[in-house]
This record gives C-alpha cells, structure tokens and sequence, in this order.
C-alpha cells in the first residue's frame, strides 16, 4: 500500500467529519447531501467504505423505509480518528492559538470526553489552565464555531487541584505548556 495516498475520498472525509460532529444524531442520505451541498447519489456511493471500516452505522427508520446513518461510537477506531478530528477542529477555528496567547505561561489540557473523541452533540469542551488565576475570557464565537460550550477551569497550580480530578486532567490533551507534579 502506498503510504502518501488518501484512504478515503474528499466526500467520505467530510461525511465523516459532518457525523463525528453530529455524534448521538442519526441522518438519512437527503440530509446529508444536503448539509454537504451534494448529490444525494453522491452520498450513496461514499458510504459503503464507512461502513466497511466501521466508522459509521446504519439504522433501519422505525416508522420510515429509510436507512438511518450514525457515527460508530462504539469501535475504538472511529473514535480515535474522532478525537484526531477533535483536535484538528480546535486548531482550525484558532481556539488553541487564542487560548495560547490569552494565557502566556500556563499549562492548557483539554480533558473530558471531548479529548478522548467520546463526545457527542450535547457534550461540553473541558479546559483546564494551570498557572493563573480565573480570568474573564469571551468565548461565544468559539461556541458558535464548534457547536459545543467550553468551559475553562482555572487552578493556581497543581497543587490545588482535587486527585481523581487531577487524574482525570492529566488523562487529557497537553494544548500548550508542560505538566510538572
């Protein structure tokens, strides 16, 4: 297999993304191609190869004839390319760099199930900055851009903070900084 080449098509990635993003949601093929702007055949051609690596799962309707489609929360695969999907949403709408400048020096982790890709629609973004005291910082465009509330949690040091929550931090994503204990 030659390694520089995509597994997945351009539409398979974005209907990935669209289903990771709307995890705990179930859609049919209309739907879909309408959020992504293609055709609903388009869709239909794209989904078997989900289907067969087991990143998405199809439902039948209970009162319709229509094939319900969901992202695969329950294979590890799809949900660790979910937690890579994740991160990469966080670099993109700039929430990492901003969190970076916004609070120079401290250690930033995301934790939570947002971190380990287990998140779904309603889930919340946990931040932890160890470092600083609480500060107010607005964040409603990143709301808006991720689809998810963020909640930071401020803690003057490691130190302070509880040891199953400490624990449960430290299982996270180290954003910017360094952890020392």
């Amino acid at each position: 297999m030659e390694t520089y080449k995509l597994k997945f098509t351009r539409l398979q990635n974005e209907i990935f993304r669209f289903l990771s993003i709307k995890a705990g949601m179930k859609f049919n093929q209309s739907r879909i191609a309408k959020m992504l702007k293609v055709s609903p055949t388009a869709i239909s051609k794209a989904l078997p190869l989900l289907e067969k690596e087991g990143l998405i799962k199809f439902e039948k309707g209970d009162n319709i004839n229509l094939n319900l489609i969901s992202f695969n929360r329950e294979f590890s695969k799809s949900v660790f390319l979910k937690k890579i999907e994740n991160l990469k949403r966080l670099q993109e709408v700039g929430l990492i760099d901003f969190l970076f400048n916004e609070f120079p020096g401290c250690t930033i982790i995301l934790f939570g199930s947002y971190s380990k890709g287990e998140d779904i629609v309603t889930s919340d973004i946990d931040i932890a900055v160890i470092g600083t005291k609480e500060k107010k910082t607005n964040l409603s465009e990143f709301n808006r851009k991720l689809e998810h509330i963020i909640n930071i949690n401020f803690y003057e040091s490691w130190k302070t903070i509880h040891k199953h929550l400490k624990n449960n931090i430290l299982n996270g994503i180290t954003l910017s900084g360094a952890v020392s204990l």
